[in-house]
């Protein structure tokens, strides 16, 4: 009897541990997204501070390059 509630606590455990792993890969791809836009929004938003694009090309550059990204992540 002592070794039947000892494996369901096992058992139990590593439930827990795979539940735990399964949850932390889906939040790292979503956070890999967000990463990337907030990669390509210093980029341009560094270029329009240095003054090389006005603000209407910035909001295009935004607009592609997320339409952009958008493609890449459904591959």
């Amino acid at each position: 009897m002592r070794f039947l509630s000892k494996l369901r606590l096992s058992l139990a455990a590593l439930l827990l541990i795979l539940g735990c792993l399964v949850t932390y890969a889906k939040d790292s791809e979503e956070n890999k997204y967000e990463l990337q836009k907030k990669a390509i929004y210093f980029q341009i938003h560094t270029e329009l501070v240095k003054g090389d694009i006005s603000l209407e090309e910035a909001q295009r550059m935004w607009l592609k390059k997320i339409k952009q990204l958008k493609k890449e992540e459904g591959k």
